[in-house]
């Protein structure tokens, strides 16, 4: 067991050890000065022995090496129970997998969110985020509620081992990294299967989207290039903040097999680009789904949106929320389910399957949430493939 004896444990030298690099200049979240790390160990563990109870730098609890997703040998604890997220995609992903696990959140769940998300998670510590936003992610917090390790997932961010390592450093505290991108979202629910000894939920999960992921491919490969529709994914008061190719929200697009008409590269891997309306009249779409909270209200009754095809022929479509975007911000499992969503808009014929149900099974597997038909029907409300003769219609 670990040893709890409250004149000397790892949590009061993590803090001691934080405080100390928190007023290292120029420091984020790193202790800098590889000797003051050093001294401070040494200092540690003269400490133990002045206090008599050295047992707690010993007598630590059985450990095992993982290697995560940038090669990173970790000792990481064999049983885990309390884990701290480090951004909103882990947190996502950890949610969905082992919530009671999950010590505290990268961000509050939004009034949105809350719908669909149990409430006793409503009010858990908040640690911010490593990356995006302002990128503070609270140290100090980590260290106070004492996560048996830190998961961050997504995608490979520039500069990923040397953070986590020094996260680590800082804290004391086991951090790994798990890449989660939709091409490696099924070996991302393995993984934390494996760590956390729930392999059986894993299999289940990384079946699911395994499942998904395979038809999909099968229905890119039997489609010729020039049948493919142009799709416009957007987003912002006006619809002209696309997601070019190279973005992590136009991924989707990719995988379902469709022609990405936002024909720029994006400068913002993770964001979207800000384009004129004269540039989408020039791409003119075939399709165009729009981000929630954008100009769905508005688009049919726009004239300079109304010389693009997608509004002509009726094809534009609001992309569903809830607890999160289907499609992206944050690029999360959802996607796997909005994969499905836009495959059923821009390809019937072959997924030709009922979107409520499959709406409906994919929230029980994932959110453990028993969704209703009506809830589904207020989910795809504006985005299923139907004709419309009015906005707002609904499937029945």
């Amino acid at each position: 067991m670990r040893n709890t004896n409250a004149g000397c444990n790892a949590g009061f030298l993590r803090r001691l050890i934080y405080l100390i690099s928190k007023n290292t200049p120029n420091s984020k979240f790193i202790i800098h000065n590889l000797r003051l790390q050093a001294a401070l160990l040494c200092f540690a563990v003269l400490l133990g022995l002045v206090s008599g109870c050295t047992s707690t730098l010993t007598a630590e609890a059985p450990t095992r090496t993982f290697i995560d997703s940038v090669g990173r040998e970790v000792q990481i604890p064999a049983e885990i129970t309390k884990i701290a997220p480090s951004g909103p995609y882990a947190q996502v992903i950890l949610y969905t997998f082992a919530p009671d696990m999950l010590l505290g959140l990268s961000e509050p769940f939004t009034r949105r969110q809350r719908q669909f998300i149990e409430e006793k998670y409503f009010d858990l510590p908040v640690y911010g985020r490593l990356y995006g936003g302002s990128g503070t992610f609270n140290l100090e917090e980590i260290i106070r509620t004492s996560p048996d390790i830190i998961i961050d997932m997504g995608e490979r961010m520039y500069g990923i081992s040397d953070d986590m390592d020094s996260i680590q450093s800082s804290t004391g505290i086991p951090a790994i990294f798990i890449e989660a991108t939709i091409g490696t979202m099924a070996e991302a629910y393995d993984m934390l299967g494996d760590i956390l000894g729930m392999e059986t939920q894993a299999a289940e999960m990384s079946g699911y989207i395994r499942g998904v992921m395979d038809f999909a491919e099968e229905v890119k490969n039997s489609i010729p290039f020039d049948e493919r529709p142009s799709v416009l994914h957007s987003q912002g008061e006006y619809g002209t903040e696309v997601s070019g190719r190279g973005s992590v929200h136009s991924e989707a697009l990719d995988f379902v097999g469709v022609i990405n008409a936002a024909d720029i590269e994006s400068m913002l891997a993770t964001g979207s680009d800000e384009v004129s309306m004269e540039q989408i009249i020039v791409w003119n779409p075939d399709i165009v789904v729009l981000a929630p909270d954008s100009n769905f209200g508005e688009i049919y009754s726009d004239p300079l949106w109304a010389q693009v095809s997608a509004v002509q022929n009726r094809r534009v479509y609001e992309i569903p929320f809830g607890p999160y975007n289907w499609l992206g911000r944050p690029p999360s499992v959802q996607r796997v389910l909005g994969m499905l969503w836009l495959g059923n808009l821009v390809y019937p014929e072959y997924y030709d399957f009922d979107m409520i149900e499959k709406t409906k099974e994919f929230y029980m597997l994932f959110f453990r949430y028993d969704l209703s038909g009506d809830e589904a029907h207020a989910l795809l409300a504006n985005s299923t493939l139907i004709d419309r003769h009015h906005l707002g219609s609904v499937e029945k």
